[in-house]
C-alpha cells in the first residue's frame, strides 16, 4: 500500500513498555494532563506530548496543539530517547506523542498535518487502523501490531482514524511527526 510503509527499524517492545511506564510513574498519570485534542468529552482518547522542538505546532491549520514555545522532552534517559535517536538519522522530528486509546474509543477520522512515524506500543486485535477514500468509504483497515515494527504513514492526504473496540483494555500507540527527509531517508511515494 503506497500509504503506509514498512520501515527497516524495529525496536523492542519490552524496552517501549518499560520507559512508558517510566514517565508515567515519573510524571504522573499526564495523560488526563494532555488532555484529549479532538474537543470530545470522552476521555478514553488521550494524548501525551513526549517531546516537541520549540515552534512546531502539531496542527498549525487548526490552531489546536498550540506552537511549543520551548524545546522538551520528557524521553530523556529512557529507550524512547534511543529510539528519537535512531530515527533522526533519516528524519527531523517535531514531536513525539503517545496516544492512549481507551475500551470501545474511536479516534475520528482527520488529517494530519505531517507525516507520521507509527510505533504501536500496546495493541490488540480489536485496535485498527481505518484508511479511507475521498468519498470516506473504507479503503483499508490495518491491524498494526506492538511488536516494535515502525511505519511510515502518508498522514498529510489520507483520511485516516483509529478504533480501540476491545470492551477491557486501552490501547497505546507512539507517533514521531516528520518535518523533513534527510539525505537517503526512506518516502512514501
Amino acid at each position: 500500500m503506497s500509504d503506509i510503509k514498512a520501515l527497516p527499524f524495529k525496536f523492542d517492545i519490552e524496552k517501549i513498555k518499560e520507559a512508558l511506564n517510566f514517565i508515567i510513574n515519573k510524571y504522573g498519570d499526564c495523560f488526563a494532563m494532555g488532555g484529549n485534542p479532538w474537543g470530545m468529552k470522552d476521555n478514553n482518547l488521550q494524548s501525551l506530548n513526549i517531546m516537541g522542538v520549540k515552534g512546531y505546532s502539531g496542527r498549525p491549520e487548526s490552531g489546536r496543539n498550540g506552537i511549543f514555545t520551548k524545546s522538551f522532552n520528557k524521553s530523556k534517559n529512557t529507550y524512547i530517547d534511543e529510539i528519537l535517536n535512531t530515527l533522526s538519522s533519516m528524519y527531523t522530528i517535531g514531536r513525539i506523542v503517545i496516544y492512549k486509546i481507551g475500551p470501545n474509543s474511536i479516534l475520528p477520522k482527520h488529517i494530519d498535518s505531517h507525516p507520521k512515524i507509527l510505533l504501536p506500543i500496546i495493541t490488540n486485535t480489536n485496535c485498527t487502523t481505518f484508511l479511507y477514500n475521498d468519498d470516506e468509504t473504507i479503503k483499508a483497515e490495518l491491524n498494526l501490531l506492538a511488536d516494535g515494527s515502525t511505519n511510515l504513514f502518508n498522514a498529510t492526504s489520507v483520511l485516516h482514524s483509529v478504533s480501540n473496540f476491545d470492551k477491557v483494555n486501552a490501547g497505546y500507540r507512539m507517533t514521531f511527526d516528520v518535518i523533513d527527509y534527510k539525505p537517503g531517508a526512506i518516502k512514501i511515494n
